[in-house]
C-alpha cells in the first residue's frame, strides 16, 4: 500500500464525521461545503505525511516506515496565483489535471471516480488538489473538447496523434503507446520515422508533439478513454 492508500480513507472518515480530528487539527464547521474548505486548508498546511501519522497514532496503529519515503505529497495550489507563477492564466481544469498527473495513484483514483459518476468524491478531490469547487460535468465536457479551445496547429496535432494512439492500441502495441504518452523522446523519434501518419509530416518534431499534445492534457485524456471514462 502507498501513503495515498492510507490518506484517502482517513480523509473521507474525517470529512464524513466518522473520525474525530487527529492531533494538530480542529474542525468546527457543520455545513458540508464549509467543512470541506476548512479540512482542505488544514490538510494543505499539515501535509499528507503528518496527517497520516496523526491518524495512525490516533488509532494506535503502527504503519510501515517505507510508505513515508514515497513522493506522494499533494502539490499546494494557492487560492490566488501570483502573476509570475507558471499556473497563471491557466484554466482551473488545467491546474486540476496538473495536480492529478503528478501521481499515478491520483490518476487511477480519478478514473474510478469518473467511471462510477461519484460526484461527491470528485468534489472532494478537486477541493484537496486545487482548493476549488469544480463541476464534474463541465470538466468532462471541457476535456472531451480540449482541442476546440486550441490553435489550428494543436487541433492538427491532436487529430494525428490520437489516430496514432488508436492504431497502436488496435495493433496491440500498448508498450509503444505508453512510452509515447509518457513523453519518451527517443520512442517518438523512432516512431515518427516509421509511422505512416508522421513520416511525411515535416512539422512532426518532438517539440511539436510536446507543445501540442504532451503539455495539453491529451495523454491523460487518452488514458481515461482507454479505461472506460465517457467524455
Amino acid at each position: 500500500m502507498t501513503l495515498f492508500d492510507y490518506y484517502l480513507p482517513y480523509m473521507q472518515e474525517l470529512f464524513e464525521g466518522k473520525r474525530l480530528p487527529p492531533r494538530g487539527m480542529t474542525l468546527t464547521a457543520t455545513d458540508e461545503g464549509e467543512r470541506m474548505k476548512e479540512l482542505s486548508a488544514q490538510l494543505a498546511e499539515m501535509g499528507m505525511e503528518r496527517f497520516v501519522r496523526a491518524c495512525a497514532e490516533q488509532d494506535g496503529t503502527v504503519l510501515p516506515e517505507e510508505i513515508f519515503a514515497q513522493d506522494t505529497e499533494f502539490p499546494e495550489v494557492p487560492a490566488e496565483v501570483p502573476a509570475d507563477d507558471p499556473d497563471a492564466g491557466k484554466h482551473a481544469f488545467e491546474v486540476f489535471l496538473d495536480c492529478i498527473a503528478l501521481d499515478d495513484d491520483l490518476v487511477k483514483y480519478l478514473i474510478e471516480v469518473l467511471k462510477n459518476k461519484d460526484w461527491k468524491e470528485f468534489y472532494k478531490l478537486s477541493q484537496i488538489t486545487t482548493k476549488m469547487d469544480l463541476d464534474p460535468h463541465e470538466f468532462l465536457y471541457w476535456l472531451g473538447h480540449r482541442e476546440d479551445y486550441g490553435t489550428d496547429e494543436e487541433r492538427a496535432c491532436v487529430a494525428v496523434m490520437d489516430g496514432c494512439m488508436e492504431r497502436l492500441k488496435a495493433e496491440g502495441k500498448l508498450d509503444v503507446a505508453a512510452a509515447l504518452l509518457s513523453g519518451d523522446q527517443k520512442t517518438f523519434e523512432i516512431f515518427r520515422c516509421e509511422a505512416p501518419e508522421l513520416v511525411n509530416l515535416p512539422c512532426a518534431t518532438y517539440g511539436w508533439f510536446a507543445r501540442n499534445y504532451l503539455d495539453r492534457d491529451y495523454p491523460i485524456r487518452t488514458i481515461m478513454k482507454w479505461n472506460g471514462v465517457a467524455l
